[in-house]
């Protein structure tokens, strides 16, 4: 799974659309109203998260990785979020009381009082600003450096406090955005006197403090005295244990040697139900998706899109790719469930004659279908990509290579360097709401946007959805969006699912946030089993 913000459509109705304006933003203790009711928490005890991966630095202006068990879970940890999403798709409070607006361009951000960073400097809005500022500056390298500076210059601090901001465009997604792509804020101190990222100390303001760090193995970090939302965190001690491979991880919860980790039932299988052991769904629904190559390639003519999605009948796709049976494809980017979801405009389905028909025309074209597929090496992608192979190895006109990579190159490999045809990126990559990701993955530049898709009419479409207060409007914008998907075929949408937790059943505590991450101020241990699964 890869190591950046996710992407999945926004959960239901009208309720959902209004919470995405963010113009009223509840306390942090709200979240927990949103869940099912909880056991009387217990303070004291000690969890271990596995994550597939480990962060690079400490540095709070990289902001990616929205799912459990992503980096972005570490660092809430010791920073926080200043705000966030809960699993309806509402702006909750974290470090910060409220993020509100009453016409989507103006927005006032109010801290909390008497909140210090845990070297004692004061967590105030020149902090905040500090910390802005330095993700919108270049030299920083943050992924979100584009979306920062293009608001940076609208900040004024009204008081210790109060920080108003002022967008070039009205945006009723801002709060979303923020708490998405730019929501950890690290003592200013603590970053000017580091010399570079890997120097950074994690000096923040969240549940927990860092104890111990052996890079790539494992993370300790211990409960915060002074952390502003007594008495949380119940937890006295928190761990990260790094464990790539998803069978090993597996294995180590039914065990008992971690708390929980991420993923999906088709990889628990029977261990879901070993002794000691629960699952959790978090109810954001994402999507699975490959990149199509529109630089280079067989990929930059439509027709070559078009054949690709009708040669292959995705629902086998994903029972190859799970082993599973049982699910029906996607129509388009908005899946049933959303409210922008709509049954006009759909995507190519399996239709193996016009395949070959459109093969058959591309290679009198001179434009023959050879494809490179790239992936990464665990045994779920293996199967999927040979499936490919092996599917469209019956056409004519058509080859197919496959390149596997270690999970880490696959950014590298497809995002920079674009040496790929079709790139294929584990598991779902989830969000609560269409922005930031359908930008990110639609928009012209957009960071999830590997395949480099560019057309003006999606860049207007996108903008008229943000820039919109009036829902109407918004519904016709990503009905646009959808137009445009089934007609350009940006990427190649192949299955939907939710995430799961694997988790010891004396687990409590569980709110997730974003796209799944934990909010760890919220988890205790309980005496024996949970009452509240």
């Amino acid at each position: 799974m890869l190591g950046i913000s996710g992407i999945g459509p926004l959960r239901a109705g009208k309720k959902a659309r209004a919470a995405a304006l963010a113009l009223s933003l509840l306390g942090a203790g709200t979240a927990l109203a949103t869940t099912a009711a909880l056991a009387e928490p217990i303070s004291g005890g000690e969890m271990t998260i596995i994550n597939g991966s480990d962060i690079k630095s400490w540095d709070p202006a990289v902001t990616n990785a929205t799912f459990p068990g992503g980096p972005m879970d570490m660092l809430d940890a010791v920073y926080g979020f200043l705000v966030y999403l809960d699993v309806d798709g509402n702006i909750q409070g974290g470090m910060a009381e409220s993020l509100t607006s009453q016409d989507a361009r103006v927005w006032t951000l109010k801290l909390r009082p008497g909140i210090t960073f845990t070297d004692g400097t004061p967590y105030d809005a020149e902090a905040v600003k500090f910390n802005w500022d330095r993700a919108a500056d270049p030299a920083t390298l943050s992924p979100v450096q584009a979306f920062v500076a293009s608001w940076n210059k609208g900040i004024k601090i009204v008081d210790p406090l109060t920080i108003e901001i002022t967008l070039p465009d009205a945006n009723r997604n801002f709060a979303s955005q923020i708490a998405q792509l730019s929501p950890f804020v690290a003592s200013p101190a603590a970053l000017k006197a580091a010399k570079s990222k890997t120097d950074i100390k994690p000096v923040g303001a969240g549940a927990f403090l860092l104890e111990d760090w052996n890079q790539g193995v494992s993370m300790t970090l211990k409960r915060n005295p002074n952390y502003w939302d007594k008495p949380r965190p119940y937890l006295d001690t928190l761990k990260f244990k790094v464990i790539p491979e998803t069978n090993s991880r597996i294995s180590t919860v039914v065990q008992g040697g971690a708390t929980m980790m991420a993923g999906y039932p088709y990889q628990f299988g029977s261990n879901a139900t070993a002794p000691g052991v629960t699952t959790h769904e978090i109810k954001i629904a994402g999507l699975y998706r490959a990149f199509f190559n529109q630089k280079s390639g067989p990929f930059t003519d439509v027709r070559a899109r078009e054949a690709f999605y009708e040669a292959i009948d995705r629902a086998r796709l994903m029972q190859a790719y799970t082993q599973m049976p049982g699910y029906v494809p996607p129509t388009n980017y908005f899946v049933k469930g959303s409210p922008y979801y709509e049954t006009k405009d759909v995507l190519p389905t399996y239709n193996p004659k016009h395949a070959q028909e459109l093969f058959n025309a591309l290679a009198k074209d001179g434009k023959p279908f050879n494809m490179k597929l790239v992936t990464y090496n665990n045994s779920d992608l293996k199967r999927l990509a040979a499936y490919v192979q092996q599917v469209l190895s019956a056409y004519e006109n058509v080859k197919v290579s496959i390149t596997e990579v270690d999970q880490a190159q696959l950014p590298p490999t497809c995002k920079e360097q674009m040496n790929f045809d079709l790139c294929v990126d584990g598991g779902v990559l989830v969000a609560n709401g269409p922005e930031p990701m359908v930008t990110s993955h639609l928009g012209t530049g957009g960071g999830f946007n590997w395949g480099q898709y560019s057309n003006p009419e999606m860049d207007a479409a996108l903008k008229a959805a943000s820039t919109t207060m009036d829902d109407t409007a918004v519904n016709a914008a990503y009905g646009k969006v959808q137009e445009l998907v089934a007609r350009d075929l940006p990427l190649y949408i192949f299955g939907s699912e939710t995430r799961f937790l694997l988790l010891r059943d004396d687990t409590g505590g569980v709110v997730p946030s974003n796209g799944g991450i934990l909010q760890k101020q919220y988890l205790y241990v309980c005496k024996g089993a949970c009452k509240d699964k």
